[in-house]
């Protein structure tokens, strides 16, 4: 009886270390978007590189906020070779490209449709964020106290 209940408890740990080495280990839903001069890339053309992914939306307030509140911190991230990709969910691309420009948001900026990213990034508000490794899967900013965001984006980098 004694070896039945050990033998269960390692089974079970053993499926649990599995499951969160899947779950460690997702690759980013890759999409398409359009860029400022209307041509139109892809996500995985980023591979390779680390990428700090924002949706956002011009009419956003939180969004915009966000921008230039975090802006220092920003241009350190792209300083380490982080890529600043900011994806807009607006409808009109006349109020993505003004506020482009009248906010002076920093990165690759590209508009896609609600609709292509909802699902596979549970895109129901914005603004929401990502980051994607350089082998295209998705990565999690320690819990770790006291570490900061710049270090784990270096050792993003880094790796």
């Amino acid at each position: 009886m004694r070896f039945k209940i050990t033998y269960l408890l390692v089974i079970s740990l053993l499926s649990l270390n599995t499951s969160a080495q899947e779950s460690a280990t997702k690759l980013a839903p890759d999409f398409e978007f359009q860029l400022l001069d209307g041509s139109t890339k892809k996500l995985s053309d980023y591979k390779g590189q680390v990428v700090y992914l924002s949706f956002w939306a011009s009419w956003c307030k939180p969004c915009i906020s966000g921008f230039e509140k975090y802006e220092k911190i920003r241009q350190q991230m792209a300083e380490i070779g982080v890529v600043l990709l900011n994806v807009s969910i607006d409808k009109n691309s006349s109020n993505w490209n003004k506020a482009i420009e009248d906010y002076q948001i920093a990165g690759d900026h590209g508009l896609v449709d609600q609709n292509v990213v909802m699902e596979s990034y549970q895109l129901y508000s914005v603004p929401a964020y990502e980051i994607i490794g350089k082998d295209g899967n998705l990565l999690y900013l320690s819990q770790e106290e006291g570490r900061s965001v710049l270090d784990e984006f270096r050792d993003f980098v880094e790796r």
